[in-house]
Formats: structure tokens, C-alpha cells, sequence
């Protein structure tokens, strides 16, 4: 949880704009996994006070001492709210920006190159500004005109400039939280990798209580076929995928003990695809028409990372076997995509074994003793497991005559 609303803003913004970019993934990776983060100090009520103060309108586009003085006495007699969240919103931020100097003069040339970019925007802002000297004289005794001259300042003249230091701050928190999110659960930092390797050690999905964690991986080819019963947790399994490589991309930890991963430039993902009355488009056409999006966008030379969860399974068995063969055909050609494939068919598994494109898993599942057992592993290989009968007969074994 971060320390700010901004700082969770910063985030969100982090995790919805993942990067492709090597460069700027190692440099955001870099920083989190920093453990001599030097410590600023974050106090949400006093960040939400000041960009309440900064939002205030009515800003000052002049200050001189005369003025001041001409309003220190009209105060004197009638006191104000608005004063008192200027002269408050003016401390809490002179004390945010000697907090940030504080940070920028314990940054070292051995910190992460992201957070030496940072000390240093944070310098050159203090010595190209007055905030420099204002930071210094920061300890001297509030006055009016004092106040005035920073309320001028902060709200009009470098108002552009504060709200930059602000994000600032909001980033260090970003950065702070998500490191200490990786220290706590124990999550590590994906390598990432130029070649065909695709590699996942005891992953799991972080929203699932108790999860079951798997080790997968892909080193050669560009589909991966599931198999699996019905419940035995293929979904949650594919989720728990795509959650870890937008993590990765993001720069983030991810919840697994060791992960390598191509560079993608996107992720595709069809999980329950909705049928549309409107539009007149049956689920099936919808999966028709979501696997045509991934294809042009991969045409367009881009590496992405694809899941199709139960492909075709708005058609028949038949149909849903051709469809799938003919689109693992397309499929295998975009050597630089990687593609997962869940499906109830196992003929469709059996019909690609052996082709050196494709790789094959399947969740563990049994009856014993009358009762389905799904352990949740992940296993190598294809799966004969039919259940589904057997889960008719056995919920609707009241209703027979």
C-alpha cells in the first residue's frame, strides 16, 4: 500500500502503460530492487492538505511588503480560513522540498541510474530556481510577508515546477512500495532474455488464497498446448501467466521464486470473450474475430505474448477441432509470438504431438472414491482426464425416474 495518493496514482500508471523498452525496464526494475533506499519521509494528510492548497484558486500574481503589511492588520481584526491552509500549505511544502534535497544529497554515484536521475532533476531544479535558497532558509521564523512571498511562489510563479516535485515524490513512493511488496512476499525480479527461453519457477496466481505454485516453461517452439479437466484450474492458470509477464513488463516483482522472459510488445488474452445481441455477433465469431486482432497485430511486427483459453468452444466438437488445427498452422509461422492454448479437445493435442512447434501441459485431476481430486499441478504432457460426464451424472443423480 503506498504512503500517498499520489504515489498510488503513479502505480496505476505503471501498470496500466507496461514497457518494452530493455533500457527503461532494467533502469525501473534496478531502483525497486534497491535496498539502500534513502528514506524520505511521505505523510498522506500533509500531501493531500498541500494539493489541497495548491488547488485553492484565487492565486497571488504579485507579492510586495506594503500589501502584505495592509493585510496582516486587516487579519489582525477578522480572521480567515483561507489563511490558515495557506500558512499551513506553505510549512507542509517548504518541508516536502527540504525533504527532497535531504534525498537528493544521499543519493551516491553506486544508487540505481533511476534514482541518480532523480537526485540530479531535483538539483538542477533547486540551483536553476529560488527554491534552492528557500530550502536553505527554511528554518527561519514564519512572517507575513514571508508567507506571502512563498504562497506567490508555490501557487504562480513555479507552480509548474512544484507540481513536477510533487510527482517526484509520488514516484519515490511508487518505488518504495513496490520494493517493499517484493521483500515481504518474496517475489523475484524476471530476467529477461534475446532468445526463444520461457521460463516460470514456482508461480502462482496472488489473488488465489493458498494458491498451488507450478514451475512451466517453453524452451523451444511458439505454442503451448493445455489440457486439463473441467475445474482443474486451467484458467486460473493462464491468469496467473499473463499476471506475471504484464508484472515483468511493468518493471515489478513478480509472485514466483524465478522467471526469464522474452521482450513482448503487448499482451493478447481470450478468457470468457462476450457474445454481443447488439452487434449480432455469436462467441463464437467473437473468438473468430479476436484471434483475426492478434494476427494483424503481429503482422504489424509486433512480439506478443497470446492466450486463447478454451479456443472455439462457442461451436461444436468438429468444428472446433478444424478451427483450432487450421489456427495452430497459422500460428506456428509467428516464431517470434508465443502462443497458450487451453482446450477440453484432446484430439487437437494428439494431432500436433510431435510437431516441434508446440509443447504440451495439463493440470492433474482424478476421481477417488467418488469425489473429483484437482491438485492444481502443472505437469508436462497431455491430459486424458474426462470428467465432465461424470459431474452431469453426479449433480442430476436426484432427478432420474
Amino acid at each position: 500500500m503506498t504512503e500517498s495518493d499520489g504515489g498510488k496514482r503513479c502505480l496505476e500508471e505503471w501498470l496500466v502503460h507496461p514497457l518494452s523498452d530493455w533500457k527503461a525496464l532494467h533502469e525501473r526494475q534496478e531502483a525497486i530492487r534497491y535496498p539502500d533506499f534513502p528514506e524520505i519521509r511521505i505523510c498522506r494528510e500533509e500531501l493531500d492538505f498541500i494539493e489541497f492548497y495548491l488547488s485553492q484558486g484565487d492565486r497571488p500574481t504579485r507579492v510586495n511588503y506594503l500589501e502584505s503589511a495592509f493585510s496582516y492588520i486587516f487579519r489582525h481584526f477578522r480572521a480567515t480560513p483561507e489563511r490558515y491552509i495557506i500558512r499551513r500549505g506553505t510549512k507542509l511544502l517548504e518541508n516536502v522540498l527540504l525533504e527532497l534535497k535531504t534525498f537528493a544529497d544521499h543519493v551516491t554515484e553506486l544508487s540505481p541510474r533511476l534514482i541518480r536521475n532523480i537526485a540530479a532533476t531535483i538539483s538542477e531544479i533547486y540551483q536553476a530556481t529560488e527554491l534552492g535558497k528557500m530550502v536553505d532558509s527554511c528554518r527561519q521564523e514564519d512572517s507575513f510577508y514571508r508567507t506571502d512571498r512563498l504562497d506567490y511562489i508555490f501557487r504562480y510563479r513555479r507552480n509548474h515546477t512544484i507540481a513536477a516535485l510533487l510527482s517526484i515524490v509520488y514516484q519515490l513512493d511508487a518505488i518504495r512500495t513496490v520494493h517493499r511488496t517484493a521483500v515481504t512476499k518474496g517475489w523475484c525480479f524476471p530476467s529477461f532474455t534475446n532468445d526463444s527461453k520461457f521460463m516460470l519457477c514456482n508461480f502462482y496466481h496472488p489473488q488465489v488464497k493458498d494458491a498451488v505454485a507450478n514451475d512451466w516453461e517453453m524452451e523451444n517452439g511458439n505454442i503451448c498446448i493445455f489440457t486439463g479437466s473441467n475445474m482443474a484450474g486451467k484458467s486460473t492458470t493462464f491468469k496467473a501467466k499473463a499476471s506475471a509477464v504484464w508484472l515483468a513488463h511493468a518493471g515489478f516483482p513478480v509472485p514466483a521464486s524465478s522467471m526469464v522472459c522474452p521482450m513482448f510488445d503487448g499482451i493478447f488474452t481470450s478468457i470468457n470473450l462476450p457474445d454481443s445481441l447488439r452487434d449480432g455477433r455469436s462467441h463464437f465469431y467473437a473468438e473468430v474475430l479476436r484471434v483475426k486482432e492478434v494476427l494483424e497485430q503481429i503482422n504489424k511486427g509486433y512480439h506478443c505474448f497470446v492466450l486463447f483459453d478454451e479456443l472455439f468452444r462457442g461451436t461444436n466438437a468438429r468444428d472446433a477441432f478444424e478451427a483450432s488445427v487450421a489456427v495452430a498452422e497459422v500460428l506456428k509461422a509467428k516464431a517470434y509470438s508465443r502462443f497458450l492454448i487451453s482446450t477440453h479437445i484432446i484430439e487437437l493435442a494428439r494431432k500436433l504431438d510431435g510437431d516441434d512447434a508446440c509443447c504440451f501441459y495439463y493440470l492433474e485431476s482424478a476421481i477417488v472414491d467418488d469425489e473429483l481430486i484437482c491438485n492444481h499441478k502443472v505437469k508436462p504432457g497431455i491430459s486424458e482426464s474426462r470428467v465432465g460426464y461424470w459431474i452431469v451424472k453426479k449433480e442430476l443423480a436426484g432427478f432420474e425416474k
